[in-house]
């Protein structure tokens, strides 16, 4: 993900304030921790209410301090997402039942009537389709830099940066999600992954890996911490692509061998990739260009989710675990994630990080007018020629221990 993507001040939500009755707790001087923990704490939960279909949303509007700037965009951040949110569900012919979040407060600072903070969000996620019984839970995590302010006994919210993949994941200030149902037709499962030998792509290490070092979503591993082995570049461009590389070529992920353009080089502090590594349009020319992938198609979400002569199921319906989805906006790829399976109806779904997802439904957060690519990994069916691979400067380089 590019740097402008995390460095712009992270568009924000609104509804048309209600400043009626507030779920905001009251204030209490001096404010300990566990008063502001037990704050922030009301805070989310009542964020995470709002986004259950049907709910009211009035309530989770109602702690902005709308006398100052930051407070009313933070404010429309809030009303922009959870409209996106309701849009997309009623779109692809779904409903939330369940939204649990869990905070943690990393940072924090009181100075009289104003707390500012660093808080980090889990949140889990439960949707049902009509007629289904399975319950569908995905995962996301955000990372809020956020200021309270005291007024009349009641903390608001002044300030709230953060991007959280639910409906700003985008170069558009207000996205709207595209239209199309999610199921079309009868549910059709992709094939599972074949086993392969070793050094060879391994599909389901790759999503394996993923699931593992998924963040702070929600159903992630690791105890939601990236892999240490490899730098986190969320505040150095965004750390999407290093992501999806590790997924693919770790050892303990999807096993490709890495080549003089796409690489990690390891040391204690650190590391660092290639640009092929953790940069978005690069990484994508590697891929095409070095023989490890395919792009099977490239289109709008109803391009690609609409059945059709070539794809009877849907361009997106034909991606395995391990395949990888690009997101193109004006005209750049800015964000990639990687397929870790499908939902109850076939729906794919994937991980991914800087906005860190766990099994989130592929085009969840991105603008109707946003161009999908999908790439197919070769998985050992079609091998490189030996000509072909010096030609690339490809090696069999080994990972260290």
């Amino acid at each position: 993900m590019l740097l402008r993507k995390i460095v712009l001040p992270l568009i924000i939500i609104s509804m048309t304030g209600i400043l009626g009755a507030s779920n905001c707790p009251a204030a209490g001087s001096p404010v300990s921790k566990k008063e502001l923990e037990t704050t922030v704490k009301q805070i989310f939960e009542t964020r995470a209410r709002a986004i259950i279909t049907g709910a009211d949303p009035a309530p989770v509007l109602a702690c902005y301090d709308t006398g100052a700037r930051l407070g009313r965009w933070a404010l429309a951040h809030e009303e922009h997402k959870l409209n996106f949110v309701q849009q997309w569900a009623k779109k692809r012919g779904l409903r939330f039942i369940e939204a649990k979040p869990s905070i943690h407060i990393t940072w924090f600072r009181v100075r009289g009537d104003t707390a500012e903070f660093i808080v980090h969000q889990t949140l889990q996620l439960g949707y049902v389709y009509p007629k289904d019984p399975a319950v569908n839970r995905f995962g996301i995590g955000t990372r809020h830099w956020m200021e309270l302010v005291k007024r009349d006994g009641k903390w608001l919210i002044r300030k709230d940066f953060y991007t959280d993949g639910l409906g700003d994941d985008t170069l558009v200030p207000k996205p709207t999600p595209a239209d199309g149902a999610a199921c079309i037709g009868a549910v059709v499962k992709s094939s599972p992954a074949k086993n392969y030998s070793p050094g060879i792509f391994d599909r389901e290490g790759a999503a394996r890996y993923a699931d593992k070092y998924a963040g702070l979503a929600w159903g992630a591993g690791n105890n939601h911490k990236y892999n240490p082995r490899y730098r986190d570049l969320n505040g150095n461009g965004g750390d999407c692509t290093n992501f999806v590389s590790q997924c693919l070529g770790d050892q303990e992920g999807g096993r490709l061998p890495m080549d003089g353009t796409w690489y990690y080089r390891y040391d204690r502090n650190g590391g660092s990739g290639s640009r092929a590594w953790v940069q978005t349009e690069a990484f994508a020319s590697w891929l095409l260009y070095s023989g490890h992938a395919r792009r099977i198609a490239r289109g709008t979400f109803p391009e690609l989710n609409q059945p059709g002569v070539k794809f009877p199921r849907g361009a997106v319906r034909e991606l395995q675990k391990g395949d990888v989805i690009g997101y193109e906006e004006k005209g750049r790829i800015e964000h990639f994630a990687i397929v870790v399976g499908t939902d109850s109806r076939g729906y794919p779904v994937v991980d991914a990080h800087t906005v860190d997802r766990y099994h989130c439904p592929w085009d969840m957060g991105w603008d109707k007018k946003t161009v999908f690519h999908l790439f197919r990994i070769n998985d050992g069916s079609q091998q490189l020629s030996r000509a072909r691979k010096e030609k690339l400067g490809i090696s069999r380089r080994t990972y260290p221990p």
